[in-house]
């Protein structure tokens, strides 16, 4: 499978979500590489971080930022692997579009914090309206997307709102919300920059919980 974690805004948990799906899915026998497909290369370097301190099981990471060849080196990673997860770049960009296009699973994290998140987040839906279209209409695998509650602190109204319009925009857009919600931890910035995912560093149970949840997810999904 190809995973695709996306947003058109910065800031909003994609690399977070990416890294730490690669880090459970291996942890379960699954063949995994991450892309790196933003110029930031944030997932590079938490990747170069993760192989300085030896950390095990090894995730391969490697970059992809030229649109011209993204998808045939997309497509000559895939055949060495069981699941590419594609760390997307933070804008509507020939390589977002591509990735969307090469993907069977959008992950689409959303910040409940604030902010013009969920606004950012219809655009990108309506792009991905006409790239499903597009795929069905030429009989290529069909690309399914799931909304990512992220940052959500249960009880506050600005992010009980923003979850609220995070269902109806998954109402009208005709895409999945996952039911997992992952909170605004301390845990995965912490884990982020030692290399690792929340499920293999620190006692945040919460955390681990959550990450082994939207895995759990995502595989039921992909299978089903």
């Amino acid at each position: 499978m190809i995973i695709s974690s996306i947003n058109y805004k910065g800031g909003v948990g994609k690399s977070t979500a990416a890294q730490n799906l690669a880090v459970s899915l291996v942890h379960q026998g699954y063949k995994v590489c991450l892309v790196d497909a933003d110029n930031t290369k944030a997932t590079s370097s938490w990747s170069d971080k993760r192989d300085e301190n030896g950390i095990e099981p090894s995730i391969p990471c490697i970059s992809l930022v030229n649109p011209k060849s993204f998808a045939k080196q997309v497509r000559a990673q895939y055949a060495q692997y069981d699941v590419l997860v594609i760390d997307c770049p933070p804008a509507l960009s020939p390589i977002a579009v591509k990735a969307m296009y090469a993907s069977h699973m959008l992950v689409i994290p959303v910040s409940t914090t604030g902010g013009s998140d969920v606004w950012v987040t219809e655009q990108l839906l309506e792009k991905f309206q006409e790239i499903r279209e597009a795929k069905e209409d030429a009989g290529d695998d069909p690309v399914q997307a799931h909304l990512l509650v992220n940052m959500y602190r249960r009880n506050v109204t600005l992010h009980e709102l923003a979850a609220g319009i995070v269902e109806q925009l998954a109402q009208t857009y005709e895409v999945g919300v996952f039911d997992v919600r992952l909170g605004n931890r301390v845990a995965y910035g912490e884990a982020n920059v030692s290399g690792m995912g929340v499920i293999e560093y620190g006692s945040d149970r919460k955390a681990k919980v959550e990450i082994n949840r939207l895995t759990k997810e995502l595989i039921k999904l992909a299978t089903s």
